[in-house]
């Protein structure tokens, strides 16, 4: 239904990147939970289309510093839906954020936090 190389990759999480920058159409590599956020959003905004949920797994924002989302990489006119889901998933991280902040991980459980969002996109990738 979509093709792989023409989608686009929206994270902070480096492994994520590593692993599917050479599959996908673009990576935009983001510092920040919220820059990614904020990156998907203004691509939805100018019509591509939202293939995975910006708040796919059962971590509250403020738990995990790492996030990816992939999009369609198809200009358009951005569907409602997507608008909302986006729009909706700002909103909830910033309410979280404003309650307690993402704290400064070690590197092993960084690492562990990447592998949870890491296997978010590998769970999707191969149902495109």
């Amino acid at each position: 239904m979509f093709e792989l190389g023409k989608c686009i990759l929206v994270t902070n999480n480096d492994r994520a990147a590593g692993k599917w920058g050479d599959s996908v159409n673009h990576v935009f590599m983001m510092d920040t939970y919220e820059e990614v956020l904020k990156k998907a959003r203004d691509l939805i905004h100018t019509g591509h289309k939202l293939l995975t949920h910006p708040q796919a797994s059962s971590l509250k924002p403020n738990q995990t510093p790492y996030r990816t989302i992939l999009l369609y990489g198809v200009q358009g006119s951005g569907e409602a839906e997507d608008v909302c889901l986006i729009e909706k998933a700002l909103e909830t991280y910033e309410k979280w954020n404003s309650i307690k902040k993402i704290p400064e991980y070690d590197e092993k459980t960084a690492y562990d936090y990447k592998t949870i969002d890491l296997s978010m996109i590998e769970n999707v990738i191969p149902r495109l």
